[in-house]
């Protein structure tokens, strides 16, 4: 049997409050976002998403077999 998931994400926000930082001659200076600067992470984001949701099934089945002892020396016998 097949098992059908549906994972959906929340894209990441702009962060607005100032950031202290250095520049590539390692002076400090501040980081401030000026209007909507968010990143579009609909292509990666959906592969991380559907990996990581197999890793939590996967971790789930796994979890399920060792609950009784009959289980897992039918799995691995």
């Amino acid at each position: 049997d097949d098992i059908i998931v549906k994972t959906h994400f929340k894209p990441t926000p702009s962060i607005f409050q100032p950031q202290e930082t250095i520049t590539k001659d390692n002076q400090p200076t501040i980081c401030e976002l000026k209007g909507r600067h968010d990143p579009c992470v609909a292509i990666r984001g959906s592969i991380v998403c559907e990996a990581m949701m197999s890793l939590v099934l996967a971790d789930m089945l796994l979890l399920n077999m060792g609950k009784k002892m009959e289980h897992i020396t039918k799995i691995y016998s």
